[in-house]
């Protein structure tokens, strides 16, 4: 087996996989991805440029990559009519199909017939991401695949949506691909939280409810998991909630997850960090009037604030514009479902910190106290339920003395169209959305549709995307001013610097990390930094790959770039995950993790472990000097 390649034909490929075992199919697929959007567009460049030769695609015959002849993509948008493929939770009959927007990239021929490798990206939330990843179904096997509903029989090919920038228009959809890809499944989970931190944000989401938002009451078990429901009027979205392990057995399956040492694999999961990325405070600009969140007064929001607007507790734009005398206003406080890796983000960098320590599920009612919304919640005074029903879910609650709007949105996608958009409602379709206020992670595909309908904010007085206080690169629009940048053409490499989130000055950031298993993520580091990935870790040469991306398109922060990091905590959740860095070297690896073990021979030992997305910022050379005073490491210090 050692002698394929992923350049062998798909007949062959197809033959030797059900004669011999999967992996030709690993190196044929060599990234079958759902996860984070943050990453959607730097992977998909990483794939066709990153590498030579390419990963993903044929290498580009020419230097332009929109001017390539040979360069195969397919996108959808993952909405309504132009959902082709999803991912599906095998692991019991019921469970719903997970739509979003996806691309597919492949080598060989346009139509398929010739066919040497095959990538795919589903950008699902994080965690979703990570459970299609980790469940495992009764047979020991993965249970989350990519799954064509419709089948691969009749409408191809589909033409496609063109959602990556800078690549050639798509080429139609052949059948071939869909027939080559149907059932595969997912290889890795491209995430904005480690898998410690989505491990730990279901299970607060599956746990029973309780008013101060340590638990949220949803069911995440057999035979009929809750999905979390969208609070705009006329929208469809959703997400279920669902159980899953990281280690030990499957909740569902009874079964030693796939991906372990004991399980299928007979090899750890391996989490590789890919970049520094921001989360931006987003508000649409239509009310321009000086109690507006469009007034050109507005561009910055301090952490308190903005933590009492979601949680309930600041309902007029005027509570965080500034100065007296405004008249009153209400606004439109969006928040996305606890299953998103952002939401988790948001959580415990803002609302659920040492200095705020209150949740974006709350409400404050009339004497100040905090209740949470959930499955169970009993309606605190001053607010009213606008959902129809007498549950939390959708979250949809109006301030009756102030008509300030909390309304849930699902996914990324849903978070800055329902920003950048006027006219819409909440979910009984008689309350308007107005000055509505919201966040994102930052990447100029899933900020495109909002330029010249919303802005960021900084924070803290701090920008987030350009160099503020930092140095001299500005925002092209005016310093502060929170304009939102396009990327067009052959590329923006000076687009924006993200200076702040590479020093960490910028309060609400986090490494994306991508999940993978042991062989296909197999990396070589030094001093936290992958320099390099052991022979057949195809998914590490995806990270590797992304990294040249940044050069064209800057979504992240190179990860050699990053000169902060967030001090990690223990996750205990059936196995303790003991906190590490991952920059000091220790010698006793924790068993039923991956910590502290080198997943296949020649990789470097994984020294990463435990949760880090509510963690204090440090200097990455602070860490290492301690490390070499103390012999210790900068542990369990919260923001």
């Amino acid at each position: 087996m050692k002698k394929f390649t992923r350049y062998c034909s798909a007949a062959l490929c197809l033959g030797a996989a059900l004669l011999l075992s999967t992996t030709c199919f690993a190196q044929a697929t060599p990234f079958l991805a759902a996860g984070s959007s943050a990453a959607f567009n730097a992977m998909a460049i990483g794939g066709a440029i990153g590498a030579t030769p390419a990963i993903c695609t044929n290498t580009p015959n020419n230097s332009t990559l929109a001017d390539a002849t040979n360069v195969y993509i397919w996108s959808q948008t993952g909405k309504s009519g132009h959902t082709y493929f999803s991912g599906q939770d095998n692991r019991a009959s019921g469970l719903d199909l997970q739509n979003a927007k996806g691309w597919i990239e492949w080598s060989g021929s346009a139509d398929g017939t010739t066919l040497t490798g095959v990538c795919v990206y589903l950008a699902v939330d994080s965690i979703v991401g990570q459970r299609l990843f980790f469940a495992t179904n009764s047979g020991g096997g993965p249970a989350g695949t990519i799954d064509f509903a419709g089948g691969c029989s009749s409408g191809f090919p589909i033409a496609g949506d063109n959602q990556v920038p800078l690549f050639p228009a798509d080429t139609p959809l052949p059948a071939a691909i869909c027939t080559f890809l149907n059932g595969k499944p997912f290889n890795a989970a491209p995430t904005d939280i480690r898998a410690e931190d989505a491990s730990f944000g279901t299970l607060r989401a599956c746990g029973s409810y309780n008013a101060t938002g340590t638990f949220l009451g949803y069911t995440c078990t057999l035979p009929t998991p809750t999905e979390i429901l969208s609070g705009v009027h006329g929208s469809t979205g959703k997400v279920q909630a669902v159980n899953y392990a990281i280690s030990g057995t499957d909740p569902l399956s009874s079964t030693q997850i796939a991906h372990s040492k004991l399980g299928m694999d007979g090899a750890p999961w391996v989490s590789i960090n890919g970049g520094g990325q921001a989360v931006l405070v987003l508000v649409n600009t239509s009310d321009t009037a000086t109690n507006g969140f469009g007034s050109t007064t507005f561009n910055n929001i301090n952490r308190t604030d903005l933590a009492r607007v979601f949680t309930g507790g600041a309902t007029r734009t005027r509570d965080v514009i500034g100065g007296t005398g405004l008249a009153a206003k209400p606004l439109t406080a969006l928040v996305r479902e606890p299953l998103s890796g952002t939401f988790n983000t948001f959580e415990f960098q803002v609302t659920r910190t040492l200095e705020w320590n209150h949740t974006q599920e709350d409400l404050t009612n009339n004497s100040g106290g905090l209740i949470a919304s959930g499955i169970g919640i009993a309606a605190p005074t001053g607010w009213a339920n606008e959902n129809g029903g007498t549950s939390g879910n959708p979250l949809d609650w109006k301030k009756t003395s102030t008509g300030g709007l909390k309304v849930r949105v699902i996914g990324t996608g849903e978070m800055v169209s329902t920003i950048d958009t006027n006219g819409l409602f909440d979910a009984n379709g008689t309350n308007a959305l107005t000055n509505q206020i919201g966040y994102a992670f930052f990447s100029f595909g899933n900020v495109k549709g909002a330029v010249g309908a919303a802005k960021y904010l900084l924070v803290d007085g701090v920008d987030p995307l350009f160099d503020g206080g930092s140095g001299p690169n500005q925002n092209p629009s005016g310093a502060g001013s929170g304009a939102l940048p396009l990327c067009t053409g052959t590329g923006c490499p000076n687009g924006v610097t993200l200076t702040n989130i590479a020093n960490g000055s910028y309060p609400i950031w986090n490494f994306l990390r991508v999940v993978t298993t042991g062989p296909l993520g197999g990396f070589i580091a030094s001093n936290g930094v992958v320099t390099g990935c052991v022979s057949g870790a195809t998914v590490c040469q995806m990270v590797q790959a992304m990294q040249s991306s940044f050069s064209v398109i800057p979504d992240l922060v190179p990860i050699s770039k990053m000169d902060a990091f967030r001090s990690h905590s223990s996750f205990a959740g059936g196995v303790t995950f003991p906190p590490h860095n991952g920059y000091k070297h220790y010698t006793t690896g924790v068993t039923n993790t991956p910590c502290g073990f080198a997943p296949v021979t020649g990789a470097s030992v994984q020294y990463e472990c435990g949760s880090d997305v509510g963690g204090g910022r440090y200097l990455i050379q602070q860490e290492l000097d301690y490390n070499t005073d103390a012999a210790a490491e900068l542990l369990t210090d919260k923001q």
